[in-house]
């Protein structure tokens, strides 16, 4: 049964684990495989200082498994703290079941009651499905990073897609 949850400390070692797993499935994500160097010490820390910072993070969750997540990170200063960027990765066999939609509307909600009324991210120009998925969901692309990517030996553009909620 897949079910959304919110990220705690003791999930640490299982989603260090899902984070090597996207970095190897897909090359849209920052690391390559192998590059993150994150110990499970390091992991839990980083999710203790998120949750102290107010980043929420969401898992997708399949019988204890963690196959997806989506987190948003509030902006700290005032002239910025209406604003949410964000970001969403999902092993590749949960892709296009829908849960990409879910995670994302479980994290607008939560922004939303949170007083945010912007959404931002970026994504390279390659990634059709999730540039689909993020103007499905009402983001419109605000402006593109020249070669912002080198991905096996190529340059990527990134778009910048801002959604106003």
């Amino acid at each position: 049964m897949i079910i959304i949850r919110e990220l705690q400390i003791e999930d640490a070692e299982n989603f260090l684990n899902l984070l090597n797993i996207t970095d190897t499935e897909t090359t849209f994500m920052l690391y390559e495989k192998g590059e993150r160097k994150t110990t499970i010490k390091q992991q839990r820390k980083n999710i203790q200082d998120g949750i102290k910072k107010g980043i929420l993070t969401f898992i997708l969750e399949d019988n204890k498994k963690l196959v997806g997540y989506v987190w948003g990170n509030i902006f700290t200063a005032n002239r910025k703290k209406h604003c949410m960027y964000l970001a969403v990765a999902i092993l590749k066999e949960y892709t296009g079941k829908g849960n990409g939609t879910k995670l994302m509307n479980t994290l607008e909600k939560q922004a939303i009651e949170n007083g945010i009324n912007r959404l931002e991210l970026e994504v390279s120009e390659k990634n059709k499905f999730a540039i689909s998925l993020y103007e499905k969901l009402g983001f419109e692309v605000e402006g593109v990073k020249r070669r912002a990517f080198l991905v096996n030996g190529n340059y990527e553009d990134e778009l910048i897609m801002g959604k106003i909620i």
